[in-house]
Parts: structure tokens; sequence; C-alpha cells
């Protein structure tokens, strides 16, 4: 399918990380960064070959009960974190403050954009997104991977991507880029790749929306640059006020992750 994708008998839109270009003309290094799906269907022969990649730590995102009924697979060698994004501490007006909702002109209908803006404007969210990249940060040891996934490896995924790959300052075509593989993973996307994803418990409505369609779009993606802009002028902004990673933490980060 892609060189992106590891080759694995049971695994959901795993991909490599590894090889994006950074502004600086520097690369993120292989073995250190995986994004993926839930990890439920990975086969022995998976988790053998996964430890040997160098997994070390699977950070689910998942609440607890989308965690149940789709348990995680993951190799002896590996810490299991779970980190829920969900659910949202606020609504979105009361998160955004008058005047960037303003700003926003979102769509009260597209669902989807809503919640990618409340994931990197809600406490709850950002409390979790910056315990991800705490782990990040410990994650020093050579060709220690670490793994982060939801359960369709798109949207909490993919904004927790966009997140990583914009603190590493990679080019911003490439992030979009990544992010638009998921549509190259479930091409042709069936009722059954569908249900192996929602949980159908109303705990779980928002993930089960969001999972119920497999698709992502450019258009969903533009609203995540729009609201970091917005709220905070620029990534770096954004990085500071939101996630409360400093310079020192930002280079440290790029230290680990880039060559």
């Amino acid at each position: 399918m892609t060189d992106r994708m590891l080759e694995l008998q049971g695994g959901v839109n795993m991909r490599e990380l590894g090889g994006y270009q950074t502004i600086d003309g520097k690369k993120v290094k292989y073995h250190k960064l995986l994004r993926s799906g839930n990890l439920n269907e990975l086969t022995d022969a998976d988790l053998a070959y996964l430890e040997q990649y160098g997994l070390r730590i699977d950070v689910d995102l998942r609440s607890p009960s989308e965690s149940e009924y789709y348990a995680d697979r993951y190799p002896e060698a590996a810490a299991y974190v779970n980190l829920p994004v969900y659910p949202f501490s606020r609504n979105l007006f009361k998160n955004l403050g008058i005047v960037n909702y303003m700003k926003m002109h979102l769509d009260e209908n597209n669902y989807a954009d809503q919640s990618y803006v409340q994931m990197l404007v809600d406490k709850h969210a950002l409390g979790t997104f910056r315990k991800l990249f705490d782990l990040l940060l410990a994650n020093e040891k050579p060709n220690q991977g670490l793994v982060f996934h939801c359960s369709a490896g798109k949207d909490r995924t993919g904004v927790a991507a966009f997140l990583i790959l914009s603190a590493l300052q990679v080019k911003p075509d490439q992030i979009l880029q990544d992010y638009l593989l998921t549509n190259l993973y479930f091409q042709g996307n069936s009722a059954a790749q569908i249900n192996q994803l929602v949980t159908h418990d109303e705990r779980n409505a928002l993930a089960d929306k969001l999972n119920a369609n497999l698709a992502v779009s450019a258009e969903n993606f533009a609203i995540l640059h729009k609201t970091c802009t917005t709220v905070a002028d620029s990534m770096e902004g954004y990085f500071a006020k939101y996630l409360q990673l400093d310079q020192k933490q930002l280079a440290k980060l790029r230290e680990i992750y880039l060559e």
C-alpha cells in the first residue's frame, strides 16, 4: 500500500512517521514514532514483529470503555498507557471564548470540525496531549519506539500527529500528506471495517459518530492550523500557551526525534 504502512496481519492503519522532512532540512528518525488505529486485532506474529521493531510504549488515546470493548494487544516489552482524549470538559463556546468563537466561523452542523477544535482547546484534551508529550520527551533511548493510537487512527490520532509533527517542525505539506494517508488505508471501506471500530455505547457517542465515517479531508485538517493560529497567533505560541511546552523542551523533542 505504501512503505509507511507497517505490514501487519491484524493492524489497523498503523504507520511509520520516520522520514518526514523538517523546514530546516532534518528528518524524523525511523523506529521512534508510530501512529495507529486500535491494536486489538494484532496477531502473535505482529507482536513479535513490533517487539523486534523496537516498540516499547503503547499510548491509547481511547476512553476506558472503548478499550474494554477492543483491548490492546502489545509486545511484552512494551508499557501500556491509557490517555483518553474524550470527554471534553466544557462546551466549544466556553473553551474558545466569544472573540475566538466569532473568528473561527464554525459550521454548527460540522461535528468533525467542532471536535477537532475542541481537542485543541479543551482542558481535558490538552491535559492528555501534554501527558503524551511528557512520554515523548522521556523516550530518549535509541531505537525505542512509541505508538499513539485511537480506534480508527484518524481523528484523535490525527490531531496528536499534527501536534507532534508540528512541534518537530515537519513541513506543513508533509503533515497534511500524512493525515490523508488514512484514506489510502480505508479505501473501499466497508460496514465490516466500521463495525470493528465502533462500540454502540452511549459513553462513546462522539468517537462512534466520527468512526462511522472512515474518510478524512483536507478541509477538516485545515481547521487544526487555523485554530492554533487563531487562539495563539502561531504554532510556537500555541505550544507555549496551551501545552506549556517551552523552547528548551521543544529543542529536546527535536533532538530525540530528528536526524
